[in-house]
């Protein structure tokens, strides 16, 4: 999947317990997705990168709103989690969460609040791979 984000011109980061895993240097426990934090206005980069998936909201964001993610090219998605899934016969492989910022600052969708500069939002481990700092990955858990 980072293989996939590395053509994104946007921050992004991988999260969940693979950012835990990727702060300590070592696998943890296993894992049956990979979760990948987004910023909410980059959402159009994002479904671009996706484009050959099936993507689709984890639920209705709002009452009578469908499930199904918001076409390609048409308005913003209000929901902050999507499954995502290589074919629509395969199993959901990802989970994408969109956060929102202003500017320069992230801020929390679960807290407005709470904001921390993009750049310093996250980590890179030896890797080259991007994660939450793990005070805001662990805000989430």
């Amino acid at each position: 999947m980072a293989a996939v984000f590395t053509k994104a011109h946007s921050p992004w980061w991988i999260a969940g317990g693979y950012a835990i895993e990727l702060a300590v240097g070592r696998e943890l426990r296993p894992h049956s997705d990979l979760d990948v934090f987004a910023l909410r206005r980059d959402q159009t980069l994002v479904r671009d990168l996706l484009a050959d998936w099936d993507l689709n909201r984890g639920g209705p964001a709002r009452p009578g709103e469908a499930a199904t993610m918001a076409p390609r090219r048409g308005p913003s998605v209000v929901a902050p989690r999507h499954r995502c899934r290589r074919t629509p016969e395969a199993p959901w492989s990802v989970q994408l969460m969109l956060d929102e910022a202003e500017g320069t600052q992230w801020v929390s969708r679960r807290e407005s609040a709470i904001r921390l500069p993009i750049d310093r939002l996250g980590r890179t481990s030896e890797t080259g791979i991007p994660y939450p700092a793990p005070d805001v990955q662990l805000f989430y858990f």
